[in-house]
C-alpha cells in the first residue's frame, strides 16, 4: 500500500507540475511566434525601404564626373590655380576662393563641396526618369555660376539620355563658388568640353549679382566676366532692371517649350524678389507650389505648367536625397528612406510593446 501511495503521489505531482508549466509554455510559444512576425514584417520593411543600387548607367554616369572632377582638380594645380587642401580636400577641381572681383554674395563651403558630390548627377537622372524625359527632349537648365558642382552633374547626367539642352549660367558666383577671377565658369566649363567629359556649350549668359545685371559686383570683376563671355562666344544677356532681365530669361524659356527647367542656385531673375520665394520647396518642386513660386523664371515655368526642379539650400536638399552633407564622395547611390516607412516601422514596434504580454506576481505568491 505505501509503495502504490508513493507512485499514486508522484504521478499526481508530475500531472500538477506539467498542468503548471502550460501557461507559461503557451506564453513563450506566443511571444516567441509574435516577435518572429514582428522581425519578418520589419525586414519587409527593410527591404522595402533600402535605398537602390546603382544600375550599370548610374555607375558609369557616377565615374564619368568623379573623373571630370578629378581632372580639373589636376589642371587647376598645373595653372597654378588649385583650391587649398583645406577648402578642397577630395580634389574635386570646383571649389573656388573666398572672395574674389567676380564673388556676388556670401556662400556655404561645406555645400559647396556636397554640390560636387557625383551622386547628384545620378540623383537627377532618377528625377529625368521619374519624369519620363526620353532622348530628344527639351530640357533648359538656367543656373548660377555659385554651384559648379550642381552644373556639372545636371549637364552630366542629362548629357548622358541624350537630352536637348538649353543652358543659360549668371557667371558671377558666390563665395567659394566658380569664382576665381580668371577661372570663371566659362573657362572651367571649356576645359571640360576640350576633355570629352560634357559637350554642350552655353547658349546664353548674363553677368549675374543684382538683377543678373552685374549690380554690387567690383567694376574689374564684370569686365572680367565680360571678356570671358566674348571669348567662350557666348551671347551676354542685357536688360534695363531686375524686370526685363526676368521677361528676357522667361522669352527664352517659353520659346524652347522645355518639358523641365532645373534652377541652380539664387540667380536673381530666377527667383524674383518676392520674399514668398524662400518657402518654395527645393527638389522637384509640387505643383501646388504655385503660390509660393514668387514673381521671376520660376514662376513663369509654374505657370506655364513646366515641371521645376529647384536646386537652393543644399543641406535641406542634401537630407531630402539621402547625400551626405560635406562628406568624401564615395561611390554609392542616394540613399533616401520615406518618412512613411520609417513612420510604419515605429508604429509597429509600439503596438508590439505595448501589447505585449508581461509575467505578473500575483498576491501572496513569494
Amino acid at each position: 500500500m505505501k509503495r502504490r501511495d508513493q507512485a499514486i503521489k508522484k504521478e499526481v505531482g508530475v500531472h500538477s507540475t506539467l498542468t503548471s508549466e502550460n501557461p507559461q509554455l503557451r506564453f513563450a510559444r506566443i511571444t516567441r511566434a509574435k516577435l518572429l512576425l514582428l522581425a519578418v514584417v520589419m525586414s519587409g520593411l527593410w527591404y522595402l525601404a533600402a535605398p537602390s543600387l546603382m544600375t550599370l548607367e548610374e555607375q558609369l554616369l557616377w565615374e564619368k564626373v568623379r573623373a571630370a572632377q578629378t581632372h580639373l582638380s589636376q589642371w587647376q594645380r598645373e595653372e597654378g590655380n588649385a583650391a587649398t587642401q583645406e577648402s578642397d580636400p577630395w580634389s574635386c577641381g570646383l571649389i573656388g576662393v573666398e572672395w574674389s572681383s567676380i564673388t556676388t554674395t556670401l556662400g556655404d563651403l561645406a555645400s559647396k563641396r556636397t554640390a560636387c558630390n557625383p551622386a547628384w548627377a545620378v540623383q537627377f537622372k532618377r528625377w529625368f526618369d521619374e519624369l519620363g524625359l526620353q532622348p530628344g527632349d527639351p530640357v533648359a537648365i538656367y543656373s548660377s555660376a555659385s554651384f559648379p558642382g550642381l552644373l556639372l552633374n545636371s549637364i552630366a547626367a542629362a548629357e548622358s539620355m541624350e537630352l536637348d539642352l538649353q543652358l543659360l549660367v549668371s557667371l558671377g558666383a558666390s563665395t567659394w563658388g566658380a569664382n576665381q577671377p580668371y577661372r570663371p565658369w566659362p573657362v572651367l566649363a571649356a576645359e571640360l568640353r576640350r576633355s570629352g567629359f560634357i559637350h554642350k556649350r552655353a547658349d546664353y549668359y548674363t553677368l549675374g549679382g543684382g538683377a543678373e545685371l552685374g549690380h554690387g559686383m567690383a567694376p574689374e570683376g564684370e569686365a572680367l566676366l565680360r571678356v570671358a563671355a566674348h571669348e567662350a562666344g557666348v551671347e551676354l544677356l542685357a536688360a534695363d532692371d531686375l524686370k526685363g532681365m526676368i521677361a528676357r530669361k522667361t522669352q527664352l524659356m517659353e520659346a524652347y517649350q522645355p518639358r523641365l527647367l532645373v534652377s541652380i542656385g539664387g540667380s536673381h531673375a530666377n527667383l524674383g524678389d518676392d520674399p514668398d520665394v524662400l518657402k518654395l520647396s527645393t527638389g522637384r518642386v509640387p505643383a501646388t507650389d504655385i503660390d509660393l513660386a514668387g514673381n521671376g523664371l520660376i514662376a513663369a515655368a509654374m505657370r506655364d505648367n513646366i515641371p521645376v526642379i529647384h536646386m537652393l539650400n543644399i543641406r535641406s536638399l542634401s537630407s531630402m536625397a539621402g547625400i551626405p552633407y560635406d562628406n568624401e564622395p564615395r561611390k554609392r547611390a542616394p540613399a533616401r528612406v520615406s518618412k512613411w516607412w520609417s513612420g510604419i516601422g515605429v508604429a509597429l514596434f509600439l503596438v508590439a510593446m505595448f501589447s505585449h504580454r508581461r509575467w505578473r506576481l500575483e498576491p501572496g505568491a513569494e
